[in-house]
């Protein structure tokens, strides 16, 4: 009877295990006891109570988590975790989170990363000025250091295998296609205000011509004299006379101009005639 008791127990402990792969911790199952394949990973601001509820029954995590550009300052979201291992890299990898100052582990027994590689690595974190400035930060650092230790058998105190400490600078080719999108875009809108530019600006002559238009036909249509049409010219009704063009008389003539003979110039050589 005994026995049979136990059995149930047992069959019923290994009932309520369920194991998952390792995915964005939004897209885990519900109820997951463990986590294999692929690492646990937190990215960016996620709904507290959505990651509460997602985690609550991990136990035991056998691919290594990874907590990436988050603005938690303290992560204690595996705080009842008992064991996290990874077989493949590192057991924790903390990158860009600009805020975090502590890491709360308390029921973690168990870290081991790969063989030989570093059991938690930190990349661009600002973890690493915290441990280096704060007390509770270094503290938290060296409990987990602890828990490696032990976890690996070393003898070293903060063995070169538990921790590495990355600072990654942008590539000068990350920086030149930065700067080659905003130089584009800066002259797509200077092209873009340019044509608006012109377009108001031809549009306000266009109206200021008609203005002007108007305003002349206005003042022709208000100088008119009371009582003048201007309409097209009328034909005079039938019956009616006009006087007849004045005559010019006939060509006058006048009296022919008279000639003179010409003048006799004498020469000396005549008057000695």
């Amino acid at each position: 009877m005994l026995l049979l008791l136990s059995s149930l127990l047992i069959l019923q402990g290994v009932s309520g295990d369920k194991t998952c792969s390792g995915n964005e911790v939004q897209d885990l199952d519900n109820g997951c006891t463990k986590i294999d394949k692929s690492p646990l990973v937190f990215r960016g601001n996620l709904d507290e109570k959505m990651v509460r509820e997602k985690v609550q029954s991990i136990k035991y995590i056998a691919s290594g988590i990874e907590v990436i550009e988050t603005d938690l300052e303290t992560f204690d979201y595996l705080k009842h975790v008992e064991r996290i291992q990874n077989s493949n890299g590192p057991a924790m990898l903390f990158k860009k989170n600009k805020n975090l100052k502590r890491l709360n582990f308390t029921s973690l027994g168990e870290l081991k990363g790969k063989d030989k590689e570093k059991d938690i690595v930190f990349e661009n974190d600002n973890f690493v000025q915290a441990f280096s400035k704060e007390t509770d930060s270094f503290d938290d650092f060296m409990k987990l250091e602890l828990i490696a230790r032990k976890s690996h058998l070393r003898n070293k105190v903060c063995s070169n295998e538990f921790y590495q400490f990355i600072n990654k600078k942008e590539s000068s080719d990350s920086k030149t296609t930065w700067a080659i999108i905003i130089t584009v875009i800066a002259s797509f809108f200077a092209i873009a205000d340019l044509f608006f530019t012109w377009i108001f600006v031809t549009s306000y002559l266009e109206f200021r011509k008609e203005c002007r238009e108007t305003k002349k036909l206005i003042k022709m249509k208000t100088d008119v004299p009371v009582g003048i049409n201007i309409g097209p010219p009328q034909t005079p009704a039938s019956g009616t006379t006009t006087p007849s063009a004045i005559t010019t008389p006939s060509a006058i003539t006048t009296p022919s101009a008279t000639t003179t003979p010409p003048a006799t110039i004498k020469t000396p050589k005549d008057k000695c005639k």
